[in-house]
C-alpha cells in the first residue's frame, strides 16, 4: 500500500525581495521532500518554482522559460543561479554582523534564540564563540542567573539553559505579583475614632400666651 503524501499549503509567491529569499527556498525544498512522487525530476522541480514567482522574480524567470534554457533541466544549477540573483552574495559576513547586533531586549529567550540560530548556521565560529555571542545578547537578569549554572557543553545546551532561566525569572515575577495583590487584600482598614453624638435638649411646650 502506497503511503499518501501529506497535504501542504503552498508558500506565498516570491516577488524578488531579498529578505524573503531564504524562507521561500526553505519552504519549496520542504514541499519537494514531502512530495517526492510529485516532484520526481529536475524539470518538474524547476517548473514548480517558476509557478511560485511574481514581480521581479517572474520577470527574471520569463526569458529562461522562453529560450528553453538548460537551467530548466538542471534543478541544482537553476537554484544556484536563483540565489546569485536574489540571495545574499556574502551570507557569512551578513550573518556575522547580525549576530553581533542581536539583543534579547524585552523579548523572551525563545524568540531571541529562534532569530539567532539561522545566522549561526552561516558562520564558521565554533561552539565556544557562538555560546559567548549568544549569552552576550541576553538580558542582564538572565545572564546573572546563568552564572549559577554549569558551563554548557554545546550551543544547544546554552540555548536550553537561557530559556529555562528566562522562564524561571518570568515565573518569579508572576509570583511576586500574586503575593503583592494578596497582601493588599489582607490589609485591614484603619479604625476611625468614634465621634460622640450630642443629644438635643428638649424644650418645654407652651400652650398659652407668654407671661409678661
Amino acid at each position: 500500500m502506497v503511503t499518501p503524501e501529506p497535504k501542504i499549503s503552498l508558500p506565498k509567491k516570491f516577488d524578488g525581495t531579498h529578505l524573503k529569499f531564504r524562507g521561500f527556498v526553505s519552504q519549496v525544498r520542504l514541499i519537494m521532500q514531502l512530495h517526492p512522487r510529485r516532484y520526481f525530476d529536475d524539470i518538474t522541480r524547476v517548473g514548480f518554482v517558476g509557478t511560485l514567482l511574481t514581480g521581479t522574480a517572474a520577470a527574471w524567470f520569463a526569458p529562461i522559460l522562453e529560450t528553453s534554457s538548460p537551467l530548466l533541466q538542471d534543478f541544482n544549477a537553476f537554484m544556484a543561479e536563483f540565489e546569485v540573483v536574489f540571495g545574499d552574495s556574502d551570507k557569512a559576513r551578513t550573518s556575522a554582523n547580525k549576530l553581533r547586533r542581536l539583543q534579547q531586549g524585552t523579548r523572551s529567550a525563545i524568540v531571541n534564540a529562534s532569530e539567532f540560530r539561522p545566522f549561526a548556521y552561516d558562520v564558521n565560529w565554533g561552539e565556544a564563540a557562538l555560546i559567548d555571542q549568544f549569552r552576550c545578547g541576553l538580558r542582564d537578569d538572565v545572564q546573572d542567573l546563568l552564572l549559577t549554572l554549569a558551563e554548557p557543553s554545546s550551543f544547544s545546551e546554552a540555548i536550553t539553559q537561557a530559556i529555562r532561566c528566562n522562564n524561571r525569572l518570568f515565573e518569579r515575577r508572576q509570583e511576586k505579583k500574586v503575593t503583592s495583590n494578596t497582601q493588599l487584600w489582607n490589609i485591614r482598614p484603619t479604625t476611625l475614632p468614634l465621634v460622640p453624638q450630642t443629644t438635643p435638649v428638649a424644650r418645654p411646650v407652651s400652650f398659652g400666651p407668654a407671661p409678661m
